[in-house]
């Protein structure tokens, strides 16, 4: 994880990237033991985009890249940090990009916060947006553009956390620091230009299972809870054993393989696996959270536990907004220098968010 800026440092407005992915150094999913779903194999119902996708992480695994799961996580974070980056689209112009710092509970959080084109209110709703990465990868420079085009699509302000990372830091310390950014924000509203009561959470992967937790975290201690919850194909059970990561568990760009790694890491032996705050699917009472929206991916192995959390947020009260894209990959609202669909998920997620702050 990158060393946080000094507080209040600005960074460019306006961002490019030139460089592309060639089919060695395509972003890392992992092999497994078992035979890899080939062309020949994988569902006729995926994106012919996503198709080709998996294809160019076929010929860079024949070429001999190694597994993320092979490598030691001082070698392995860094390059496929590097190639996340790369896989999203070039970045988008906002307002302003400010980096700052805020207290946590073992030193200083970085954060980066996005001002959106076009917005000339003094004070405005704002996403602390949480990024994915199995706990282990993922920075706040690996979903800039992904935060840029929210920011401008919803006209809210995003405000993304660079939470402490495992093995250097496994559960609970992402919780702690998710938790202790979205306190601060919502405590010191005024000095982040917003609202206390028009701040939601959200996060993709690993960073939509802290989104959830914050929520009931919140909700358990009688505090105000954040607005809305966005949730982009969250992390929610860790002892699943859903039918998606059978189906989908190999050759879709996730692979139990890998989430089995990224655990191992986040959850050292001892750990228990269905503590709510690892498992947010397994808390036994969901009423009175903040409105959601869930979004999952048909071919992701997270997917069926994304619209088990979905489902109960509903059978709790919870008004909830589902939407799956059916032909796509774990990844892909990221994945956007690849696959257009992420842009149009981007676009929907910041959509919901905005209507919902628009009420």
């Amino acid at each position: 994880m990158p060393s946080p800026r000094r507080a209040g440092s600005s960074i460019p407005a306006r961002r490019r990237r030139s460089s592309r992915i060639s089919p060695r150094s395509a972003p890392a999913g992992a092999r497994s033991s078992r035979p890899p779903t080939s062309r020949s194999t994988r569902s006729p119902m995926l994106d012919a985009e996503v198709s080709f996708f998996l294809d160019l992480l076929e010929k860079a695994t024949a070429a001999g890249r190694p597994k993320l799961s092979d490598l030691p996580v001082s070698v392995g974070r860094p390059a496929v940090d590097r190639m996340s980056c790369e896989g999203e689209a070039d970045p988008p112009d906002v307002a302003r990009v400010v980096d700052g710092a805020l207290p946590g509970p073992a030193g200083a959080i970085a954060y980066r916060r996005y001002w959106p084109l076009g917005v000339e209110e003094k004070t405005i709703p704002t996403l602390v947006y949480y990024h994915g990465g199995g706990f282990v990868i993922g920075n706040i420079e690996t979903h800039d553009s992904t935060c840029r085009r929210v920011a401008n699509k919803s006209r809210c302000q995003v405000i993304s956390i660079d939470y402490r990372l495992a093995p250097e830091h496994p559960f609970p310390a992402p919780v702690d620091d998710a938790l202790a950014a979205f306190r601060h924000i919502r405590d010191n509203a005024a000095v982040f230009d917003t609202s206390a009561d028009r701040i939601a959470v959200g996060g993709d992967s690993a960073g939509g299972n802290l989104a959830a937790v914050v929520c009931q975290l919140v909700k358990k201690a009688g505090e105000a809870m954040p607005a809305f919850q966005m949730l982009i194909y969250p992390a929610t059970d860790s002892v699943s054993h859903a039918e998606s990561r059978r189906a989908k568990g190999e050759g879709y760009f996730l692979t139990q393989e890998l989430m089995d790694w990224f655990f191992g890491h986040y959850a050292p032996a001892g750990t228990d696996l269905r503590d709510p705050r690892m498992s947010p699917l397994l808390s036994a009472d969901l009423s009175g959270l903040p409105p959601a929206y869930v979004l999952t991916a048909g071919y992701d192995p997270l997917r069926d536990e994304g619209l088990a959390y979905a489902t109960k947020l509903r059978a709790a009260g919870v008004r909830t907004v589902y939407s799956e894209f059916p032909g796509t990959i774990h990844g892909f609202f990221s994945l956007t220098r690849f696959l257009r669909q992420g842009l149009v998920a981007n676009d929907e997620a910041a959509g919901v968010l905005a209507a919902y702050f628009s009420r």
